[in-house]
């Protein structure tokens, strides 16, 4: 990481990015390094049955359990080292992926400690993910392992790795057509010393959970999904999207 010092315009420090995520969950798995799924503690119960549950998808611990359903693409969460720079990139690859509804993706975690999470108010997000969808996630896996979900519902999904949102952890999938909430351009972060809601003259959100604050895609992650590389439309003419097509400016660490 560089030096601590002062730039232009706001600054953001480590100590303020765990104050806002946590000391836990934000430097999870900061290694480059592969870890086995059993070397984890991971309860029996992480394992869904023989579906692919619509909010708990599926888990399986190792890459040779069989899954219930064939799988109709594959995502890899990664890490990847970068020259001159202490904290590595997070990413999932592709980044954008244009599927039809009711296809399952396959999430693989080519390196440990990631999740598959949804932007949606009942985690204290805006929805980013079409009506009616559940507030979907994986746990939190090892290397090695992976995740299954089906996308049964037409539009916009994106969705973001728990422990490495900040630095830019976020993906996005069309199932169909590049409608819904998630097709919408990303609301701009809040600036402090604003309304404690961030509207205007501190007018609350109400979209969700009576006036309850939703916070967008924070840091690297907002800045990734509104990269024009992930426009839905472009997703969806191009069938894929690869981490190496966001510009270098959109993947930028703000600390």
């Amino acid at each position: 990481m560089q030096d601590e010092k002062h730039v232009d315009g706001p600054t953001l420090d480590r100590r303020r990015v765990l104050q806002a995520f946590g000391a836990g969950t934000a430097l999870v798995g900061l290694g480059t390094g592969t870890a086995a799924a059993d070397d984890h503690c991971y309860p029996e119960e992480l394992v869904s049955g023989d579906d692919v549950h619509p909010v708990f998808g599926f888990s399986a611990l190792e890459a040779d359990v069989e899954p219930p359903v064939e799988p109709d693409h594959e995502i890899e969460a990664m890490i990847r080292p970068v020259e001159g720079r202490e904290i590595p990139e997070f990413f999932y690859e592709p980044t954008g992926l244009s599927v039809e509804p009711g296809d399952t993706v396959r999430f693989t975690l080519a390196t440990p400690h990631h999740t598959v999470t949804a932007y949606h108010p009942a985690f204290g997000q805006v929805q980013r993910v079409p009506d009616g969808v559940p507030p979907f996630s994986s746990p939190v896996l090892g290397g090695g392992a992976y995740w299954l979900y089906t996308f049964e519902t037409e539009g916009v999904y994106d969705f973001h790795c728990g422990p490495h949102e900040s630095f830019g952890h976020a993906g996005r999938i069309v199932a169909g057509s590049a409608t819904g909430p998630g097709a919408e351009p990303l609301p701009e972060p809040e600036d402090e010393g604003e309304g404690e809601s961030g509207g205007e003259d501190g007018a609350e959100d109400e979209s969700e959970g009576e006036g309850e604050e939703l916070r967008p895609p924070v840091f690297a992650a907002g800045t990734v999904l509104g990269d024009p590389a992930l426009d839905p439309e472009r997703i969806v003419d191009r069938g894929r999207v690869s981490w190496d097509e966001i510009a270098d400016e959109s993947k930028e660490l703000p600390f």
